[in-house]
Protein backbone atom coordinates (compact mmCIF):
# COMPACT_ATOMS: atom_id res chain seq x y z
CA UNK A 1 0.00 0.00 0.00
CA UNK A 2 1.15 3.49 -1.27
CA UNK A 3 -0.12 5.40 2.24
CA UNK A 4 1.32 3.84 5.46
CA UNK A 5 -0.77 6.11 7.43
CA UNK A 6 -3.42 4.54 6.47
CA UNK A 7 -2.29 0.83 6.85
CA UNK A 8 -1.92 2.52 10.53
CA UNK A 9 -5.51 3.54 10.15
CA UNK A 10 -6.37 -0.07 8.80
CA UNK A 11 -4.42 -1.49 12.32
CA UNK A 12 -6.63 0.04 14.33
CA UNK A 13 -9.41 -0.91 12.93
CA UNK A 14 -8.89 -4.41 12.70
CA UNK A 15 -7.50 -4.58 16.08
CA UNK A 16 -4.36 -6.54 14.02
CA UNK A 17 -6.36 -9.42 13.22
CA UNK A 18 -10.09 -9.20 13.70
CA UNK A 19 -11.14 -6.31 15.45
CA UNK A 20 -11.26 -5.14 19.22
CA UNK A 21 -13.09 -7.81 20.50
CA UNK A 22 -10.63 -10.55 18.92
CA UNK A 23 -7.37 -8.50 19.09
CA UNK A 24 -4.65 -11.24 18.94
CA UNK A 25 -1.03 -11.35 16.61
CA UNK A 26 -0.04 -13.35 14.19
CA UNK A 27 1.21 -16.60 15.38
CA UNK A 28 5.56 -16.96 15.94
CA UNK A 29 6.35 -19.80 14.58
CA UNK A 30 3.40 -20.70 11.51
CA UNK A 31 1.97 -18.51 9.00
CA UNK A 32 -1.13 -16.61 9.32
CA UNK A 33 -3.35 -15.77 6.57
CA UNK A 34 -3.85 -12.09 7.30
CA UNK A 35 -2.12 -9.60 5.02
CA UNK A 36 -2.45 -6.11 7.28
CA UNK A 37 -1.16 -4.65 9.93
CA UNK A 38 1.72 -6.27 11.53
CA UNK A 39 0.39 -9.31 9.65
CA UNK A 40 1.56 -7.56 6.51
CA UNK A 41 3.62 -4.13 6.76
CA UNK A 42 5.60 -4.85 9.61
CA UNK A 43 9.63 -5.05 9.98
CA UNK A 44 9.91 -7.98 11.73
CA UNK A 45 13.51 -9.41 13.46
CA UNK A 46 14.32 -12.77 16.00
CA UNK A 47 17.05 -14.38 16.90
CA UNK A 48 16.85 -18.30 16.85
CA UNK A 49 18.72 -20.19 18.00
CA UNK A 50 19.41 -24.29 17.54
CA UNK A 51 21.62 -27.20 19.17
CA UNK A 52 21.81 -30.34 17.80
CA UNK A 53 24.23 -32.96 19.66
CA UNK A 54 22.08 -36.33 19.79
CA UNK A 55 23.39 -38.96 16.76
CA UNK A 56 20.32 -41.07 15.77
CA UNK A 57 20.61 -43.89 13.97
CA UNK A 58 17.16 -45.37 12.24
CA UNK A 59 15.17 -43.10 15.42
CA UNK A 60 17.28 -44.20 18.11
CA UNK A 61 20.46 -42.75 19.52
CA UNK A 62 23.53 -43.92 19.15
CA UNK A 63 26.96 -43.41 20.93
CA UNK A 64 28.86 -40.72 18.25
CA UNK A 65 32.70 -41.11 18.27
CA UNK A 66 33.31 -37.35 17.24
CA UNK A 67 31.56 -36.00 19.92
CA UNK A 68 29.61 -33.59 17.33
CA UNK A 69 28.05 -30.59 18.58
CA UNK A 70 25.93 -27.91 15.84
CA UNK A 71 25.06 -24.82 17.49
CA UNK A 72 23.28 -22.60 14.50
CA UNK A 73 22.21 -18.84 15.79
CA UNK A 74 19.96 -17.32 12.96
CA UNK A 75 18.65 -13.62 12.70
CA UNK A 76 16.75 -13.11 9.88
CA UNK A 77 15.38 -9.43 8.82
CA UNK A 78 12.28 -9.89 7.27
CA UNK A 79 10.45 -6.33 5.18
CA UNK A 80 6.81 -6.99 4.04
CA UNK A 81 4.85 -4.48 2.57
CA UNK A 82 1.11 -4.53 2.05
CA UNK A 83 1.12 -3.54 -2.33
CA UNK A 84 -2.49 -4.33 -2.65
CA UNK A 85 -4.97 -2.65 0.71
CA UNK A 86 -6.34 -6.31 2.72
CA UNK A 87 -5.35 -8.45 -0.61
CA UNK A 88 -1.38 -8.62 -1.62
CA UNK A 89 1.65 -8.42 0.26
CA UNK A 90 5.19 -8.55 -1.22
CA UNK A 91 8.39 -8.89 0.95
CA UNK A 92 11.72 -9.61 1.42
CA UNK A 93 14.16 -11.67 3.91
CA UNK A 94 17.88 -12.47 4.71
CA UNK A 95 19.15 -13.78 7.88
CA UNK A 96 22.79 -13.01 9.21
CA UNK A 97 23.97 -16.60 10.30
CA UNK A 98 26.83 -18.11 13.13
CA UNK A 99 27.17 -21.43 12.82
CA UNK A 100 29.58 -23.56 14.22
CA UNK A 101 30.20 -27.35 14.40
CA UNK A 102 32.29 -28.82 17.60
CA UNK A 103 34.15 -32.22 16.70
CA UNK A 104 36.84 -34.34 18.20
CA UNK A 105 39.33 -36.23 15.12
CA UNK A 106 42.54 -37.92 16.08
CA UNK A 107 41.98 -36.45 19.65
CA UNK A 108 41.57 -32.78 19.24
CA UNK A 109 38.65 -31.08 19.69
CA UNK A 110 37.99 -29.00 16.73
CA UNK A 111 35.75 -26.77 15.68
CA UNK A 112 34.47 -25.67 12.06
CA UNK A 113 32.99 -22.33 11.59
CA UNK A 114 31.22 -20.00 9.35
CA UNK A 115 29.33 -16.83 9.39
CA UNK A 116 27.52 -14.01 7.63
CA UNK A 117 24.37 -13.10 5.72
CA UNK A 118 23.03 -16.29 3.72
CA UNK A 119 20.45 -16.36 0.91
CA UNK A 120 17.97 -14.06 -0.13
CA UNK A 121 14.03 -15.01 -0.25
CA UNK A 122 11.53 -13.18 -1.88
CA UNK A 123 7.68 -14.29 -1.13
CA UNK A 124 4.12 -12.58 -2.48
CA UNK A 125 1.00 -13.91 -0.17
CA UNK A 126 -2.07 -13.21 -1.48
CA UNK A 127 -5.51 -13.12 0.44
CA UNK A 128 -7.97 -15.44 -1.74
CA UNK A 129 -10.93 -16.07 0.72
CA UNK A 130 -12.23 -13.75 3.41
CA UNK A 131 -15.34 -14.36 5.84
CA UNK A 132 -16.31 -12.19 8.32
CA UNK A 133 -18.70 -11.86 10.94
CA UNK A 134 -19.12 -10.13 14.53
CA UNK A 135 -15.99 -11.42 16.85
CA UNK A 136 -15.43 -13.40 13.88
CA UNK A 137 -13.23 -13.81 10.93
CA UNK A 138 -11.86 -16.83 8.82
CA UNK A 139 -9.36 -16.06 5.93
CA UNK A 140 -7.39 -18.49 3.53
CA UNK A 141 -4.01 -17.07 1.80
CA UNK A 142 -1.57 -18.55 -0.74
CA UNK A 143 2.11 -17.47 -0.34
CA UNK A 144 4.41 -18.48 -3.19
CA UNK A 145 8.53 -17.42 -2.14
CA UNK A 146 11.88 -17.44 -4.54
CA UNK A 147 15.33 -18.05 -2.52
CA UNK A 148 18.34 -16.40 -4.55
CA UNK A 149 21.88 -17.63 -3.86
CA UNK A 150 23.16 -14.81 -2.43
CA UNK A 151 25.03 -16.76 0.68
CA UNK A 152 28.48 -18.06 0.25
CA UNK A 153 28.29 -21.76 -0.17
CA UNK A 154 31.90 -22.64 -1.07
CA UNK A 155 33.37 -22.00 2.09
CA UNK A 156 36.59 -23.84 3.69
CA UNK A 157 38.02 -24.77 6.36
CA UNK A 158 41.74 -24.05 7.69
CA UNK A 159 42.81 -27.07 5.58
CA UNK A 160 41.53 -25.87 2.37
CA UNK A 161 38.26 -28.31 2.63
CA UNK A 162 34.90 -27.02 1.87
CA UNK A 163 32.92 -27.10 4.87
CA UNK A 164 29.94 -29.50 5.55
CA UNK A 165 26.88 -28.35 3.82
CA UNK A 166 25.12 -27.89 6.93
CA UNK A 167 27.52 -25.04 8.03
CA UNK A 168 27.57 -23.03 4.43
CA UNK A 169 25.67 -19.89 4.69
CA UNK A 170 23.54 -20.32 1.54
CA UNK A 171 22.70 -23.41 -0.80
CA UNK A 172 24.17 -21.87 -3.91
CA UNK A 173 20.81 -22.82 -5.47
CA UNK A 174 17.71 -20.72 -7.04
CA UNK A 175 14.86 -22.12 -5.57
CA UNK A 176 11.02 -22.03 -4.89
CA UNK A 177 8.43 -22.45 -2.61
CA UNK A 178 4.05 -22.57 -2.67
CA UNK A 179 1.73 -23.46 0.11
CA UNK A 180 -1.72 -21.87 1.36
CA UNK A 181 -2.01 -20.84 5.01
CA UNK A 182 -5.71 -20.94 6.80
CA UNK A 183 -6.73 -18.35 10.09
CA UNK A 184 -9.93 -18.37 12.07
CA UNK A 185 -10.28 -15.88 14.83
CA UNK A 186 -13.12 -15.20 17.14
CA UNK A 187 -13.21 -13.80 20.17
CA UNK A 188 -10.34 -14.71 22.40
CA UNK A 189 -9.27 -17.61 20.42
CA UNK A 190 -7.34 -17.82 17.20
CA UNK A 191 -6.31 -21.21 14.74
CA UNK A 192 -3.77 -21.06 12.04
CA UNK A 193 -2.06 -23.59 10.11
CA UNK A 194 -0.19 -23.76 7.17
CA UNK A 195 1.38 -25.94 4.17
CA UNK A 196 4.36 -25.00 2.60
CA UNK A 197 6.19 -27.12 -0.14
CA UNK A 198 9.71 -26.42 -0.87
CA UNK A 199 11.00 -26.90 -4.38
CA UNK A 200 14.73 -27.30 -3.75
CA UNK A 201 17.18 -27.19 -7.12
CA UNK A 202 20.81 -28.52 -7.91
CA UNK A 203 24.05 -26.36 -7.27
CA UNK A 204 27.80 -27.50 -7.91
CA UNK A 205 26.54 -31.25 -8.49
CA UNK A 206 24.31 -31.28 -4.75
CA UNK A 207 21.08 -31.34 -4.55
CA UNK A 208 18.83 -30.56 -1.15
CA UNK A 209 15.64 -32.78 -1.08
CA UNK A 210 12.80 -31.00 -1.60
CA UNK A 211 10.69 -29.93 2.01
CA UNK A 212 7.07 -30.04 3.22
CA UNK A 213 6.82 -27.36 5.97
CA UNK A 214 3.35 -27.77 7.89
CA UNK A 215 2.42 -25.73 11.13
CA UNK A 216 -0.41 -25.45 13.13
CA UNK A 217 -1.31 -22.75 15.98
CA UNK A 218 -3.50 -22.21 18.60
CA UNK A 219 -3.81 -18.96 20.37
CA UNK A 220 -5.46 -17.94 23.57
CA UNK A 221 -5.81 -14.31 24.38
CA UNK A 222 -5.08 -13.97 28.08
CA UNK A 223 -4.94 -10.56 28.33
CA UNK A 224 -7.26 -8.51 28.66
CA UNK A 225 -10.63 -10.60 28.88
CA UNK A 226 -12.45 -8.21 26.64
CA UNK A 227 -10.01 -6.32 24.67
CA UNK A 228 -10.80 -2.26 24.50
CA UNK A 229 -10.33 0.51 22.91
CA UNK A 230 -7.29 0.55 20.05
CA UNK A 231 -4.46 0.51 20.77
CA UNK A 232 -4.81 -1.27 24.33
CA UNK A 233 -2.05 -3.78 24.84
CA UNK A 234 -2.73 -7.13 25.23
CA UNK A 235 -0.68 -10.67 25.58
CA UNK A 236 -1.61 -14.03 24.06
CA UNK A 237 -0.27 -17.33 24.34
CA UNK A 238 0.60 -19.83 21.69
CA UNK A 239 0.68 -23.83 21.64
CA UNK A 240 2.12 -24.80 18.10
CA UNK A 241 3.06 -28.02 16.32
CA UNK A 242 5.74 -27.08 13.93
CA UNK A 243 7.16 -30.10 11.39
CA UNK A 244 8.56 -30.37 8.38
CA UNK A 245 9.44 -33.73 6.06
CA UNK A 246 12.58 -33.96 3.70
CA UNK A 247 13.68 -35.94 1.09
CA UNK A 248 16.61 -37.35 0.84
CA UNK A 249 19.32 -35.25 -0.63
CA UNK A 250 21.55 -36.08 -3.57
CA UNK A 251 25.55 -35.01 -5.13
CA UNK A 252 26.45 -36.18 -8.05
CA UNK A 253 23.24 -37.94 -9.04
CA UNK A 254 22.92 -40.57 -5.88
CA UNK A 255 20.88 -40.64 -3.18
CA UNK A 256 22.41 -39.86 -0.03
CA UNK A 257 20.90 -42.44 2.53
CA UNK A 258 21.48 -40.40 5.75
CA UNK A 259 19.87 -37.34 5.24
CA UNK A 260 15.82 -36.22 4.73
CA UNK A 261 13.44 -37.41 7.36
CA UNK A 262 10.17 -36.35 9.31
CA UNK A 263 10.49 -33.66 12.16
CA UNK A 264 7.66 -32.98 14.45
CA UNK A 265 8.39 -29.72 17.59
CA UNK A 266 5.93 -29.35 20.01
CA UNK A 267 6.34 -25.20 20.48
CA UNK A 268 5.14 -22.98 23.37
CA UNK A 269 5.25 -19.44 23.20
CA UNK A 270 4.31 -15.59 24.51
CA UNK A 271 3.24 -13.12 22.67
CA UNK A 272 2.68 -9.44 24.19
CA UNK A 273 1.71 -6.37 21.90
CA UNK A 274 2.34 -3.10 24.27
CA UNK A 275 1.02 -0.89 21.59
CA UNK A 276 -1.15 -1.20 18.47
CA UNK A 277 2.55 -1.04 16.15
CA UNK A 278 5.01 -3.42 18.13
CA UNK A 279 5.29 -7.20 19.10
CA UNK A 280 7.21 -8.68 21.30
CA UNK A 281 7.39 -12.92 21.51
CA UNK A 282 9.56 -15.84 22.53
CA UNK A 283 8.71 -19.73 21.58
CA UNK A 284 10.69 -22.56 22.54
CA UNK A 285 11.02 -25.59 20.44
CA UNK A 286 10.65 -29.30 21.43
CA UNK A 287 11.12 -31.99 19.17
CA UNK A 288 8.59 -34.67 19.81
CA UNK A 289 9.56 -36.52 16.89
CA UNK A 290 12.60 -37.12 14.82
CA UNK A 291 12.37 -40.25 12.40
CA UNK A 292 15.28 -39.37 10.49
CA UNK A 293 17.20 -41.63 7.42
CA UNK A 294 20.16 -43.52 8.63
CA UNK A 295 22.69 -41.84 11.18
CA UNK A 296 22.04 -38.15 11.42
CA UNK A 297 22.83 -35.60 14.16
CA UNK A 298 18.87 -34.90 15.59
CA UNK A 299 17.80 -31.64 17.05
CA UNK A 300 17.84 -30.96 20.89
CA UNK A 301 15.81 -27.60 21.35
CA UNK A 302 15.40 -24.31 19.06
CA UNK A 303 14.69 -20.90 20.84
CA UNK A 304 13.51 -18.10 19.27
CA UNK A 305 12.49 -14.43 20.50
CA UNK A 306 11.93 -11.27 18.41
CA UNK A 307 9.89 -8.39 17.20
CA UNK A 308 7.52 -7.21 14.88
CA UNK A 309 7.27 -3.43 14.40
CA UNK A 310 5.31 -1.36 12.34
CA UNK A 311 7.94 1.35 12.03
CA UNK A 312 5.95 3.74 9.30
Amino acid sequence: MANWKVLILGVGILGLVAGPAGAQGPPINTETAFVTGLNGAAFQAFALTMKKSKLLKDGSKVPDPMDREVRVVAVPLMFPYELVPNRLVVGAGMPYLDKALRLTRDGIRQTLSDRGFGDLSLFAKYQLLQRDAPRRTTRVTFKGGLKLPTGEHEATDGEGSLLPRGLQLGTGSVDYSAGLIFTHSAGRLGINADAVYLFNRKADEFEFGDALNYDLAVGYRVYPSVYGTYPSPYATVYLEADGQFNRKDRVGGQTIEDSGGHTLFLSPGVQYVPFGVLALEASVQVPILQALNGTQLGTDFVFKAGIQWLAF
